[in-house]
């Protein structure tokens, strides 16, 4: 009698998920069982924003376009010059646009992806980003950093006299880029240096406070090539015991400064986040605004997209026990890699739980997941919504904008987030 044959499926190597792990190569199974492990796996529950209350909140909020097309071009300083570099980001159209020139987080490169810098570029700006001192932009390559001495490294760079060398150099580079855009170089034609606004966050948000502050005549000693309509300072910078020569005195142009309740850095720069209030407390008397989230992570709040930047050092040490800095708080990746995550907190919330070993407890974490998840696109369509409508009032001087701002935005907000103005 002839033998039978019989047809077996063979299964190349795919991940179903990481709660189900990975099937072996050439897996010999049956139909039936195949598809029961599919469906096991598929069916967990996955966590997911409220898309119907975050678009409800956008729309019922200030208007602002993301269906915009954006390109990026990368401006290369001469070669005979200290290599130097700059990022636009602008709507793909060849209109008059104002401008944004953004100063980014330390550590931060000008082409890193931002979140603010492609909102900004959306609402029709053309928002260009620089790093002025390549030293802030490679801090965490250095040998002080990759021995884990974050600490010291980072407020080596909020030194005042660096900040001086920081402005100066930032002064060149505005007026070479300035110069170029005037001849129609590409990525830069057709943009309105009548209509500048000047925004940074962390130490960005530093050296805006220090220029819209400065007193002119220093200004005019570096050849200060803009006069900017208006400063937008996402994480701002006080310390406590300033004396009084280095507390800012009336802005140039109306400011609008951007903080949390959980706005502490994870390098030591600020520990208490009452130090963002007495940055704003501490400007004259003019045109300003202070927008404070319920809750949103300082590393979120600069806008940063991918987890850590690539030469960002990983914040946790090698084996156990970890360190401790000097206020008794251990100091990991975890405070980094958790900041880009969600607004809510420095826990990773985002992520399952996982001693949820129950389909029931799983369940119930995914869900807690999506809370969280909701709660950071609500805060972003918050940030975008207001730092969009401050820009249009008072760079494109649009009275709709202002109109929303002093009247309708603090009843739009969300539970907990607070904006004043004086």
């Amino acid at each position: 009698m002839r033998a039978r044959t019989f047809l077996s499926l063979r299964l190349p190597t795919v991940a179903i998920n990481r709660r189900c792990g990975t099937l072996p190569a050439y897996t010999v199974a049956a139909i039936g069982a195949s598809a029961v492990l599919l469906t096991a796996c598929t069916s967990a529950p996955t966590a997911h924003a409220d898309t119907e209350e975050v678009a409800h909140y956008r729309d019922t909020g200030y208007p602002i376009s993301n269906a915009r097309s954006l390109q990026t071009y990368r401006v290369v300083g001469p070669s005979s010059e200290m290599p130097w570099t700059a990022s636009v980001t602008r709507p793909a159209d060849s209109f008059r646009h104002p401008i944004i020139v953004y100063l980014p987080s330390l550590g931060q490169a000008d082409d890193e992806p931002n979140h603010w810098v492609s909102a900004w570029a959306r609402s029709d700006y053309a928002v260009i980003v620089i790093q002025p001192l390549l030293d802030d932009a490679q801090v965490w390559s250095t040998a002080e950093a990759r021995s884990g001495d974050f600490e010291s490294v980072a407020k080596a760079r909020f030194q005042p006299d660096l900040m001086a060398e920081r402005i100066a150099r930032l002064s060149a580079l505005l007026g070479q880029i300035r110069a170029r855009s005037l001849r129609s170089e590409p990525g830069l034609e057709n943009l309105d240096w009548s209509a500048v606004a000047l925004a940074g966050a962390d130490l960005g948000a530093y050296t805006v406070q220090t220029i819209a502050t400065a007193p002119a005549d220093r200004l005019a000693q570096l050849s200060w090539p803009v006069a900017p309509n208006a400063y937008l300072i996402i994480s701002p910078y006080a310390a406590r015991n300033a004396p009084p020569r280095e507390r800012p005195g009336v802005a140039h142009s109306p400011v609008l400064m951007i903080s949390s309740a959980d706005d502490i850095d994870a390098d030591g720069i600020i520990t208490d986040t009452s130090l963002r209030r007495l940055a704003f407390d501490r400007l004259g008397e003019g045109d300003d605004y202070y927008f404070e989230l319920a809750s949103a992570t300082h590393r979120w709040l600069g806008g940063a997209i991918t987890p850590a930047a690539a030469t960002e050092p990983a914040r946790r040490p090698a084996a156990p026990p970890a360190s401790t800095d000097r206020r008794g708080k251990q100091r990991g990746s975890g405070t980094a890699a958790r900041d880009a995550v969600a607004p809510d907190s420095d826990e990773d919330d985002t992520l399952p739980d996982k001693n949820a070993h129950t389909p029931a407890a799983r369940a119930e974490a995914e869900k807690a997941r999506g809370r969280a998840m909701t709660k950071e696109a609500l805060s972003e369509v918050s940030l975008n919504a207001v730092s969009t409508a401050f820009l249009d009032a008072y760079v494109r001087r649009q009275s709709a904008a202002h109109s929303w701002l002093g009247n309708a935005a603090s009843k739009w907000l969300q539970n907990g987030d607070r904006l004043k103005h004086r």
